[in-house]
């Protein structure tokens, strides 16, 4: 075996173990595990397709082993797809049109596959959950209850206001939260690797981030059935909307990055929006409008360039 397929080969290994953080009692579980996909994306955005393919499948086979088989599935769908996916496109080059030089396939568009593939395993998750009692917000609430009732020791009554509460988003944010961690690994692994110079493709700035056309017709026709349906379908277009909101998040933070192009003291106003950001949920609503108006009306060309 070289020694390229061997680092494939232990990378995967590694992010597998990484997966299993929580099983295997590790010190800072919640960081390993966040931090998990990075090794995938590191050989795969250095080595190519290939790589990150038996990369995946090491992993799979690492975390199957070391733990169940429920943990492998879990790190096929949450670790090595979405990096496979990553890697697939962020390597593509296509034709720009009028002209015979070659772009990267755009981060924005990339971004949008990793949401809409995030988005059918909701889907997935809801068919498959038709069978059992309650669909899938019953068998959230009842996973939700067996985690507070095991980590943290609340009064019945307590425990179920609060579960109550989580179940009808509960997807939704955990459908996000996946998004926003391999996106956030991924330009780990292209920062690390553009240092090195182990990767041709440059790398993106936030405040150019461009969306395509069709992820606004996904988002629209989501949150119309959201408002116009009711129970299970209402639930799933909620959750669903909620995960189509990413890109559209992001975009809202370009406008912002933009903006902060043209400030005096452009530091001070993006610290001041990513403070707000953590401390109010709210702020992120406002930073998704905002990503909204900008995919339809173009914020961004009305700011001055500066100078």
């Amino acid at each position: 075996m070289s020694k390229d397929m061997l680092i494939v080969v232990g990378a995967g290994a590694i992010s597998g173990f990484a997966s299993l953080a929580f099983l295997l009692e590790m010190p800072g579980a919640l960081l390993v595990v966040y931090f998990a996909p990075l090794p995938l994306l590191l050989v795969g955005l250095d080595q190519g397709i290939k790589a990150v393919s038996i990369a995946g499948v090491s992993g799979i086979v690492t975390s199957t082993v070391a733990g169940t088989l429920l943990s492998g599935g879990l790190f096929t769908i949450i670790h090595a797809l979405p990096a496979w996916i990553i890697v697939r496109q962020a390597l593509l080059k296509h034709s720009a049109p009028g002209s015979q030089n070659k772009e990267w396939y755009p981060a924005g568009s990339i971004l949008c596959i990793l949401s809409v593939f995030v988005a059918s395993m909701l889907m997935v998750a809801i068919i498959s959950s038709q069978g059992e009692v309650g669909g899938l917000q019953g068998l959230i609430r009842y996973y939700l209850d067996q985690v507070f009732t095991y980590m943290v020791p609340l009064d019945e009554v307590v425990r179920g206001d609060l579960v109550q509460l989580m179940v009808p988003l509960f997807p939704g944010y955990m459908g996000t939260s996946l998004v926003l961690m391999v996106v956030f690994n991924a330009s780990i692994a292209l920062a690390i690797l553009t240092r090195f110079n182990r990767t041709e493709r440059p790398k993106s700035k936030l405040a150019n981030l461009m969306l395509p056309d069709w992820i606004s017709w996904f988002i629209v026709i989501s949150a119309s059935v959201a408002l116009l349906s009711q129970e299970e379908l209402e639930f799933f277009s909620q959750n669903l909307t909620l995960i189509l909101a990413v890109p559209f998040f992001f975009l809202g933070l370009a406008v912002f990055h933009k903006l902060a192009c043209h400030a005096a003291f452009p530091r001070i106003l993006l610290t001041a929006i990513y403070v707000a950001l953590i401390l109010s949920g709210w702020i992120a609503l406002v930073v998704i409008i905002t990503g909204i108006i900008e995919q339809w009306f173009g914020l961004r060309r009305y700011f001055r360039n500066p100078g």
